[in-house]
């Protein structure tokens, strides 16, 4: 993968930032971190130019996220209900009340939620899902997302440029925030199974 992004940034430049980038946001399994090190490190060569590269990388960011704000929009929050009263999740025990619980949380504080969830790894693509389904306005929305993968793609791509050569040395790092984040993530949905379960026996 790594020799694929370099061939890819040595030939097109911002381009293949833009179209990396967009990609990894459609596919979150393409990794970010190494894209946007690997830039920065062409920075440091004087193959990029700093500015030119973030914001680049901030297009294909954007562009990537309205494809799965679009999948949110395919899915309303009327169907999610309808499935808590009487599909699958019905049938797990979820009532209606608890997800529109959910779905409110999101629509009054899903601002920041979009805002910060671009600089998390693991949430910072699938962030956007929910903010179609909640229907968030477009221009809000946009705004969020570019500010946000703005920040992430100046912070990553700044570290690639000052550590050069050594910039593997970032992703070791990163990989311990990534694993913080799906610990604490898996803490938290398992924190809300056991309320869940807990509020049903008690009734």
């Amino acid at each position: 993968m790594e020799s694929v992004i370099t061939s890819a940034i040595t030939d097109y430049g911002y381009l293949a930032v833009f179209a990396l980038i967009f990609i990894e946001n459609v596919f979150p399994p393409i990794p970010s971190e190494v894209i946007l090190l690997l830039g920065g490190f062409f920075v440091g060569r004087g193959n990029l130019a700093f500015l030119p590269t973030t914001l680049a990388a901030t297009a294909g960011s954007l562009l990537g996220a309205y494809i799965l704000y679009g999948i949110g929009r395919m899915v309303p929050t009327v169907k999610i209900y309808d499935s808590a009263e009487n599909g699958w999740m019905g049938r797990l025990g979820f009532k209606k009340k608890e997800i529109m619980g959910v779905v409110n949380t999101f629509e009054h504080k899903g601002k920041i939620l979009v805002l910060v969830g671009r600089c998390v790894p693991v949430v910072r693509s699938l962030i956007s899902i929910p903010a179609g389904m909640v229907s968030m306005r477009l221009s809000v929305f946009s705004l969020l997302t570019a500010a946000g993968s703005f920040v992430w793609n100046c912070v990553l791509t700044f570290l690639g440029y000052k550590t050069g050569e050594n910039w593997h040395v970032i992703l070791t790092y990163l990989d311990y925030y990534k694993d913080a984040i799906v610990a604490l993530l898996a803490v938290l949905a398992v924190g809300y199974l056991i309320w869940h379960f807990k509020q049903k026996d008690a009734e």
